[in-house]
């Protein structure tokens, strides 16, 4: 397995689903976390027609990511052997998961500019890297700009359940 970094990652397979349908699936679904410290977490919802969608608890009116099962699975796989390790230089003075949402626009602007993201494969998610404890998650899309930020006990449990395999079909 290699690592993409860098901006978008070329050929992405586009999640071929109608809004209406895909709207109604979310506000259906099953939402599965591996919080150990209450409901602030990453969620994650397993969708038919090989969807898989991550939001936020903090913030679930957010839309979430949306990527393929087949993204997905690339995205864990990066996980569970090592390749999105966060660097512990960043980690000075993190932010609570409560505390993420105060964090401003130009800020989360500005690290990002800065950040690369991470892509464990051409249909995964995107992981960066911010200061002050703070992991962003995108869809392999980039260009989209949509993002959602996580604090470092967030991510930390998402990334225990993932090598714990809780969030498999």
């Amino acid at each position: 397995m290699t690592l993409h970094v860098g901006g978008p990652v070329p050929n992405v397979r586009r999640i071929d689903a109608d809004p209406v349908w895909l709207a109604l699936q979310l506000a259906q679904a099953e939402w599965r976390s591996a919080s150990t410290g209450g409901s602030n977490c990453a969620e994650v919802a397993l969708l038919p027609r090989e969807i898989t969608a991550v939001r936020d608890s903090v913030n679930p009116d957010l839309p979430p990511l949306v990527v393929s099962d087949a993204g997905f699975g690339q995205f864990t796989d990066a996980v569970t052997t090592n390749l999105l390790n966060r660097p512990l230089h960043l980690d000075a003075d993190p932010v609570t998961a409560i505390g993420k949402n105060s964090l401003s626009t130009e800020w989360l602007t500005a690290q990002l500019d800065f950040s690369p993201w991470r892509f464990g494969g051409t249909e995964s998610l995107g992981v960066a890297f911010l200061p002050r404890g703070v992991t962003a998650l995108c869809s392999p899309r980039t260009e989209d700009g949509r993002f959602l930020i996580f604090a470092q006990s967030e991510i930390a449990d998402f990334f225990t359940g993932i090598r714990a395999g809780l969030f498999r079909r």
